[in-house]
């Protein structure tokens, strides 16, 4: 015997147009805030693409990324960083010819 448990609170439908249009439905555009004109990102998760509105909610949840709590700070250490692998992959390539 098998048991099958779903965590699915509602499902609604939308057709693609073929303009790679979706239509998201009136009900979820009022529940999480997604009006005429707001952009959306588009998260691939392993179950699928998931559809969350670029809110003040979702610029919140990128609240305490940084490691210093200094943004010119933090992008100079990244691109220190990055400068590094680069060089480090460049030497690899060379020493192995």
């Amino acid at each position: 015997m098998y048991i099958c448990s779903l965590k699915i609170k509602s499902m609604e439908t939308s057709i693609l147009t073929s303009k790679g249009q979706l239509l998201i439905p009136k009900r979820l555009r009022n529940k999480y805030g997604i009006k005429s004109g707001i952009k959306v990102v588009f998260e691939e998760t392993t179950n699928g693409v998931l559809i969350k509105p670029m809110n003040e909610n979702y610029f919140k949840s990128f609240a305490g990324i940084l490691k210093s709590g200094d943004l010119k700070e933090d992008i100079k250490k990244m691109k220190e960083e990055e400068k590094l692998y680069e060089d480090r992959k460049l030497n690899l390539k060379k020493s192995k010819k």
